[in-house]
């Protein structure tokens, strides 16, 4: 009884007393390190859970492996001293064992550095990235130990890492065995091991093997087979080659019987019924009866039923499955809030002018996806996410999320060196988003043996905060073509608004330059006699009109959605013609990150008066890279020919299609296919002389530089050397 007394009084002492001191003792790292992380400062009241929180703190900054602490009881109050053990620093990491992988392999793998604080968990974590990089290679079964040097009086260690590589089989046999309703070789495209073949190396991957498994229990779901399952599977290696037999029991086939709903207010039968993608009597299929369902609740939270509940209900009768959708509608959901977080130079006007989810409104889902779409288009952000926060049953607070890029604006300086053009210098400084106002000011200077380029020009998206955007270009250009040098001057201005249409845009804009060819830069006195027209000076005035309706996902590097462009000019004065252009491009999400993009531009040029005449250089040519561009040929090189020299066309039709694996929305890979030409009119349009072009290429969004692309194109309907690289600065197609 004594003894718990005393217990008792010594620990209420203890916990009433205040910290005198607070002391370290470390190894090498400096006391004041330990002073400064743990938080706790003289005077302050004593807890344990205090000194638990400071333990954590001390050993979360990852500096040491051991941390006690001793306490001290005095008349002055409670000396608390933290004992430390340091974690050693890293002199460097060795392997041995690595026979088919390369040292240098592996370091990059792990991507360690010399002089970082390494611990327990840290070198955990390497020999985790050293067996995932084995079993990505194929090999069987690898092993990794370590093993740690003594400390130097640095506190330096070195680790060796020793590995048994395992086998590497490659496949030479996969036996699906049981199999009597599916097709083997549609089961063993499901597969990522697959057998080896001329054109693949079929290396087993043990990580994938046990996913194949149920890779093909999902197909045979997907195909009716409820109850399918893998019996057995046996490995049997001969050398290094592997053989698989894969036992499995099919079971019977099922098919869709009755669906029905209950519960359903808002929705009748017959709409309801139309979002299930199975009907009745079909082959069962596990996938699209999730689908279904996942459309089910797409439908009601577009309505703003965003706490829908639906649960389908399945009863089976011998090889029939009955479903009944049981429906708890809930209340609608309104906005009561719309947040914005994570934007630190754009200001949050620039961002709520694009969202179209308002507080007040219902909720909708399409109108979230919609808000997404037009902030990310904006061209600031590398992601944008959205949540919601409840309020209650009837309200949410919506928050979107953005991450703004890098780098904010663009300034490049480049020289190049063509055959053409010579040695070309140039820079350029642009600002997408001016003070976070979405304004946008560029310059850019070129200079070369061809080209004289100097542009300044200044956008505003949103004028008087409304949704009209207005800006101007001055321009000064001077390019040498083929056999003759063309001078432009002028000074543009370009307004826009949207329609009621969806996702479109009518654009007005007003052109006042000159333009001519000077005399002197005439290579040939056989050239075309119509040139001579253009030798004048001459002035003109240039109104433009364009509806646009663009509904793609990313501008800068789509892969789902259409555009569609109508542009009329009508060029007036002393250069008098009228030109119109109408161009579409689809483009369709396929499996994972692939996409296919399907694209038709056509062009038509014609004189407003009897007596006049489209300069030459106001004529469509054809080639190379940009709106006009087929891939395979130079820039400028697909044009009638008169003479000799190419004359520029007044028809033009272009065709292109490109199919695109995109990364990440800054990394894209393509092959594609172009082919089109220009003609001298309307009437003389035959697609039989079509140039047509194929190859691949590169997209790639580059901090400070904006989208890099660099295509190889192979030209069949071109003399000579059939291949042509093409590069790519800024916007494309």
């Amino acid at each position: 009884m004594f003894k718990k007394s005393l217990f008792f009084f010594l620990f209420s002492f203890l916990f009433s007393q205040v910290i005198y001191q607070v002391r370290a003792k470390t190894e090498f790292v400096d006391t004041l390190t330990i002073l400064n992380l743990c938080g706790i400062k003289p005077k302050e009241n004593f807890s344990s859970e205090k000194v638990a929180q400071a333990i954590k703190k001390i050993y979360k900054s990852g500096l040491f492996s051991e941390i006690k602490v001793e306490t001290t009881i005095t008349n002055k109050g409670i000396i608390l001293i933290f004992n430390t053990k340091d974690n050693p620093l890293l002199r460097d990491i060795l392997f041995s064992g690595n026979q088919k992988v390369k040292t240098k392999e592996l370091k990059e793998k792990i991507k360690y550095k010399k002089g970082e604080v390494i611990s327990e968990y840290k070198i955990f974590n390497y020999r985790k990235e050293i067996l995932n990089l084995y079993k990505e290679k194929g090999f069987v079964a690898p092993k990794v130990f370590y093993t740690k040097s003594e400390r130097d009086s640095q506190n330096m260690i070195t680790i060796t890492f020793h590995i048994e590589e395992g086998k590497k089989y490659k496949i030479k046999k996969i036996n699906l065995i049981g199999v009597r309703n599916l097709k083997e070789n549609k089961i063993k495209r499901k597969l990522v091991n697959k057998e080896k073949r001329w054109y693949r190396k079929g290396i087993f991957k043990d990580e994938e093997f046990k996913k194949d498994l149920t890779r093909i229990i999902d197909y045979y779901k997907e195909n009716g087979f409820l109850q399918a399952k893998i019996v057995n599977y046996e490995l049997k290696s001969e050398g290094d080659w592997l053989e698989i037999n894969i036992h499995l029991e099919e079971g019977k086939r099922f098919y869709v019987g009755k669906i029905n709903f209950s519960g359903n207010n808002f929705f009748s039968v017959e709409n309801l019924r139309k979002t299930i993608k199975l009907k009745e009597g079909d082959y069962y299929n596990v996938k699209k009866m999730n689908l279904s369902l996942q459309e089910l609740y797409n439908l009601y939270q577009e309505e703003g039923f965003l706490y829908c509940q639906i649960n389908p209900i399945e009863e089976i009768r011998n090889d029939t499955v009955d479903v009944n959708y049981e429906i708890k509608e809930g209340k609608l959901v309104k906005i009561r809030l719309v947040n914005i977080e994570g934007n630190e130079r754009t200001k949050d006007k620039v961002i709520r002018r694009e969202i179209v989810t308002l507080p007040g409104d219902l909720f909708k889902k399409s109108l979230l996806i919609r808000s997404q779409r037009n902030i990310f288009n904006l061209g600031f952000f590398e992601d944008v996410s959205v949540d919601f926060t409840p309020v209650d049953s009837e309200n949410i607070d919506l928050n979107y999320k953005v991450k703004e890029k890098v780098t904010f604006g663009q300034v490049s300086a480049s020289i190049s060196y063509s055959q053409k053009e010579k040695i070309v210098g140039g820079f350029e400084i642009s600002q997408p988003n001016l003070f976070g106002n979405g304004q946008k000011i560029y310059l850019k200077l070129e200079k070369g043996g061809a080209i004289t380029n100097f542009q300044i020009g200044f956008e505003e998206p949103y004028l008087f905060d409304i949704p009209f955007s207005s800006g101007f270009n001055l321009l000064y250009y001077s390019y040498s073509y083929d056999y003759y040098d063309k001078l432009d001057r002028n000074l543009s201005f370009n307004f826009s608004f949207p329609i009621f249409l969806d996702y479109t845009k009518i654009y007005w804009g007003l052109k006042l330059g000159s333009s001519y060819i000077p005399p002197k830069s005439i290579k040939d006195t056989k050239v075309p006699k119509e040139i001579y027209r253009d030798t004048i000076k001459k002035v003109y005035l240039l109104p433009n009109f364009s509806i646009v309706r663009d509904a793609r996902d990313y501008i800068f590097n789509p892969s789902a959605g259409s555009y569609y462009l109508y542009s009329l000019d009508i060029s007036t004065l002393k250069i008098n013609f009228l030109r119109q252009v109408f161009d579409v491009r689809i483009y369709f999400p396929l499996f994972w990150k692939f996409s296919l993009m399907a694209r038709t531009r056509i062009g038509y040029l014609t004189e407003l008066r009897k007596n006049d005449t489209v300069p030459l250089y106001e004529r469509f040519y054809l080639g190379g890279v940009g709106e006009e561009g087929i891939r395979g040929y130079p820039d400028r090189s697909i044009s009638p020919i008169k003479e000799g020299y190419l004359v520029g066309g007044k028809a033009m039709t272009i065709f292109n299609l490109e199919y695109k694996l995109k990364l990440a929305y800054y990394l894209s890979f393509i092959a594609f296919f172009d082919c089109g030409n220009c003609f001298e009119d309307l009437n003389k349009i035959n697609f039989g002389t079509f140039k047509r072009g194929i190859g691949v290429g590169v997209r790639v969004e580059v901090p400070m530089l904006g989208l890099i692309g660099f295509d190889l194109g192979y030209g069949f309907d071109r003399e000579g050397n059939k291949l042509e690289p093409h590069f790519q600065f800024g916007k494309t197609f």
